[in-house]
């Protein structure tokens, strides 16, 4: 099976255990970030996971993932709209359990410490860029880093795959960058742009799962070639 097909059948099965009758019919549920897709995948699949295995420790992450997501878009929600908020809260929490009740089945107990560690890492993250009144440039940078590979640095290091961390860590920071900016961070954009470029440059040569990589490839052309709103000289 080709390593996209595989993906999408595992998304598949994410979306079934996390489909909720009620939610679904009043919460706008986020989709799930492709490129952090290709890197739980390729973590798991370097460290030897394989069927069902695989399909539940796979769900486990992006589970973790869509909890984040989710909470993350109760600031793009007005705040008149007071329902809608304390729905997508509810809805966060619901994919939190999901996934410590899918880790608990595996008896992989060591695994639910490692990713509670990086929702604190991301939770830290979102508090500093979001209420911090005094960030310096480069800490807007770091905190976006920090804010979109903190679950999927801690898997890796958890399965021993440290020296994938510097690609992802960038990789996801480009991602990241290419969609909408924030306007909280409009003050920040021209060292974010500078971030970016230096991001750009990093991912030619750093060490990324072998996994994935004819996949991978194409993937950063995409980010690396394509008009950016951050770079309008090049596009």
């Amino acid at each position: 099976m080709k390593i996209i097909q595989e993906i999408n059948k595992l998304n598949e099965y994410v979306l079934r255990t996390r489909e909720h009758s009620f939610l679904k019919q009043y919460v706008d549920v986020p989709r799930i970030n492709n490129d952090k897709c290709l890197i739980a995948y390729s973590l798991l699949k370097e460290s030897g996971y394989e069927g069902e295995e695989l399909q539940e420790y796979y769900a486990a992450v992006m589970l973790v993932q869509s909890a984040l997501d989710m909470h993350e878009y109760i600031l793009k929600i007005q705040k008149d709209e007071v329902k809608e908020r304390q729905l997508t809260v509810l809805a966060g929490d619901y994919y939190s359990s999901l996934y410590y009740f899918i880790l608990s089945l595996c008896e992989d107990l060591p695994l639910i410490r490692v990713l509670s560690l990086g929702i604190q890492d991301v939770n830290e993250s979102k508090m500093k860029l979001f209420y911090s009144k005094q960030s310096k440039p480069d800490e807007i940078t770091n905190g976006i880093k920090s804010m979109e590979a903190g679950i999927l640095t801690r898997v890796a290091r958890h399965f021993g795959k440290e020296e994938f961390i510097p690609f992802i860590s960038e990789f996801l920071f480009v991602s990241a960058a290419s969609q909408c900016p924030d306007p909280l961070f409009s003050d920040y954009h021209h060292q974010i742009k500078n971030d970016l470029l230096l991001a750009r440059h990093k991912l030619k040569t750093q060490k990324q799962p072998a996994t994935l990589k004819a996949v991978m490839e194409k993937r950063m052309r995409a980010l690396l070639e394509a008009p950016h709103y951050l770079l309008p000289e090049e596009g």
